[in-house]
């Protein structure tokens, strides 16, 4: 039979598309080669930690472009969005922050927060308040018997860094409204303002409109309170003495030298707080790869981490940008299978760093369905090595001994795939609780956390790209991926 050549042509084109119907659809169990691949991971880390990607701050436009990354590469691998909306979850965030915070002196000198001075504690409205401010010398049990501190901010030298804590607890008991710390040293001044300038500087989180869950019992967290009354920190330089107390940092350590602390007159302040609060739009990023049953496995990972300052940006590559890499290779690795048992959920979450806020809104949404999960895979820092492993091709499995079955898979996992060892040492170390699986643990859900150590760079600028061995980093996820395949078989 004689046909055309545009006919001919059709057929090879219906030809090619359904022989790559036939190569992209795969029963689940058939051997495929691996999607997992250094490559990939490269590029995908190389710009999720890039300066474009502004640290992926949820209060910056970082947020949204990894936000669009995440979607547009779950679309590019056909995944189910998560709503008829989309893939993203979104909801809201309730952002507080410091704004102005600073000491006027009664001589009128203004010592600003995180410049001539360091307040520690809590603001929680904005005012402007006087208060007193009496000589406490060492801090000394005798001394403080020895004048009224109610209400007042208790001037006190000392020693070393660290030593104001019990002071604090011993004043908030007397009713005195804080401290007011000077060391004898005064190179531990400069010390403490760059250890906690930056933490200071950071914004705080909550899910707008939800209360925070309080599960321990109500007499109990009276008794807490109690026991540790909760009370300000003011930490001063030596040079700024005399403004605050009209006497020098010398003369006032003479006075206590020779018990005269009662010769220091009290001064007044007038201490500005402000309080800074705003609404965040945020969001998670789900896409679904349907199994068989209603059940699924939920496989997480924060996209998210600590934004931009003025002078750098914080890049993540590590936390988590390695994370997210694996979730999105692990998704392109089960999306040819056609028959999985086990829905599978891919979970990029936000505001993890900002109190695991991504998962807690997820796991408490009202649709949420606990009991048709099987398990969640959290996937956390897995692209550097700790100072406890000479050998790098390692990978700590924390979580597993939640569950019998799961803990016989992944050691089965771990025996199948000796490309990269399984260690279970952190099982109780509590790093677990501070990851996204934690509120799927609290609704009684398995959760695994696959995780590489801390490093020097935690929480830096220099989490940077450079530092990863992307052949270890591929290893890794193909031992994650054995895991879940057994899973999908079991």
């Amino acid at each position: 039979m004689n046909m055309s050549l545009k006919n001919y042509l059709t057929i090879i084109r219906l030809s090619k598309y359904f022989l790559f119907l036939i190569m992209f659809r795969h029963g689940f169990g058939q051997e495929i080669p691996s999607k997992i691949d250094k490559k990939d991971l490269n590029v995908f880390i190389q710009t999720l930690s890039s300066s474009h990607f502004e640290g992926r701050g949820i209060d910056n436009e970082g947020q949204i472009k990894t936000q669009a990354f995440i979607a547009n590469r779950f679309k590019e691998l056909q995944l189910e969005p998560f709503s008829p909306d989309g893939y993203l979850e979104k909801f809201a965030l309730r952002q507080i922050s410091r704004g102005e915070l600073f000491i006027k002196t009664q001589n009128n000198r203004t010592l600003q927060n995180l410049d001539r001075m360091i307040f520690e504690g809590e603001i929680n409205h904005s005012e402007a308040i006087e208060r007193k401010v009496v000589f406490g010398g060492y801090g000394t049990e005798e001394e403080l018997n020895r004048i009224d501190v109610e209400n007042c901010y208790v001037l006190i030298v000392i020693k070393k860094p660290g030593d104001e804590t019990d002071l604090k607890k011993r004043l908030g008991k007397r009713n005195a409204c804080g401290i007011i710390v000077v060391y004898e040293d005064d190179g531990n001044f400069d010390l403490m303002k760059r250890r906690v300038k930056d933490f200071y500087a950071q914004k705080s989180y909550s899910i707008a409109g939800r209360h925070s869950e309080i599960t321990a019992n109500p007499t109990q967290i009276v008794e807490q309170y109690n026991a540790n009354p909760v009370n300000n920190a003011i930490i001063i330089p030596g040079t700024e003495v005399k403004n605050i107390i009209g006497l020098s940092k010398n003369k006032l350590i003479s006075l206590a030298n020779k018990r005269k602390i009662n010769a220091v007159l009290p001064a007044v302040i007038n201490i500005h707080y402000e309080r800074v609060e705003k609404t965040v739009e945020t969001a998670n990023v789900i896409g679904l790869i349907r199994g068989e049953s209603e059940q699924s496995i939920v496989i997480s990972a924060h996209y998210d981490h600590m934004g931009k300052e003025e002078n750098h940006f914080y890049p993540g590559a590590d936390d988590n940008a390695s994370g997210v890499a694996a979730l999105l290779e692990l998704a392109e690795e089960f999306a040819p299978y056609e028959n999985l048992k086990y829905t599978m959920v891919f979970l990029a979450t936000t505001a993890e760093e900002g109190g695991l806020l991504g998962s807690l809104y997820h796991t408490g949404h009202p649709d949420f369905e606990p009991e048709k999960i099987v398990c969640n895979v959290n996937i956390d820092m897995i692209s550097r090595c700790d100072n406890y492993h000479a050998d790098c091709s390692y990978l700590y499995c924390i979580g597993s001994n939640q569950s019998e079955m799961l803990d016989s898979l992944v050691r089965k996992a771990d025996e199948l795939f000796p490309q990269c060892t399984c260690d279970y040492s952190e099982n109780n170390s509590g790093i677990f609780e501070r990851t996204d699986g934690y509120y799927f643990k609290k609704k009684g859900i398995p959760s695994i956390l696959f995780f590489a150590g801390f490093h020097d760079d935690y929480h830096k600028p220099t989490d940077t790209i450079d530092k990863i061995n992307f052949d270890i980093l591929e290893s890794r996820i193909k031992l994650i991926c054995e895991v879940i395949k057994l899973i999908q078989k079991e």
